[in-house]
């Protein structure tokens, strides 16, 4: 059985020997040959990971040992956790994440985790739906509501051709001689626009 610990940090200038000392103090010797260091900002995909993807894909065998400090080390969101899990114990690697728990995650333990990351990834999974949602519909509508309805507006027009005056319709409607102004000005440039 072999050991590695992989480490996602967002400086590469922290010393090393404070990892190496963590893990010592967690008690677990690894070689430092075996210390891998990844320099990438937390949320960053997998897909920009080399270290991380070489190391499971490549490195590891079944019965090896994978230490990480956190999370954040499997991925960059919840599903990408979720399905490095999944590859790391269909390959059998045993897997310890320190911030969740200084023991080997197997059994009761293995349970708690997995339902904790499928949690999480739901959870991730409903509130990015929600923040798309918002983002559509605030992308609809965009400046001051308009005053007319589309009903409204082809009766005022309707009332123009038949000779009524810009400012009978504005009082019928109780808006401004500018709105009428507008609407027929916007119908004659769909008209002029239809003849070419």
């Amino acid at each position: 059985m072999r050991v590695y610990a992989y480490f996602r940090v967002d400086d590469l200038s922290i010393e090393n020997s404070n990892y190496v000392s963590y893990i010592s103090n967690a008690g677990y010797e690894i070689p430092n040959k075996r210390v891998i260091f990844e320099e990438v900002e937390a949320g960053i995909s997998l897909k920009y990971r080399n270290k991380f993807i070489n190391l499971v894909n490549y490195a590891m065998e079944s019965g090896d040992l994978l230490l990480i400090n956190g999370i954040d080390s499997l991925g960059g969101n919840f599903n990408e956790v979720a399905s490095s899990v999944n590859l790391i114990f269909k390959k059998k690697i045993r897997l310890i994440c320190l911030d969740f728990s200084k023991n080997e995650i197997v059994g009761d333990l293995k349970k708690l985790f997995m339902h904790f990351l499928k949690l999480c990834s739901d959870f991730e999974e409903k509130s990015s739906f929600s923040k798309k949602s918002i983002m559509n519909k605030a992308k609809k509508r965009v400046g001051r509501p308009e005053i007319l309805t589309d009903k409204q507006k082809k009766e005022a027009l309707d009332k123009f051709k038949k000779g009524h005056t810009v400012y009978s319709i504005a009082k019928h409607y109780s808006v401004t001689r500018t709105v009428i102004q507008r609407l027929i000005l916007k119908s004659s440039d769909v008209i002029n626009s239809d003849e070419k």
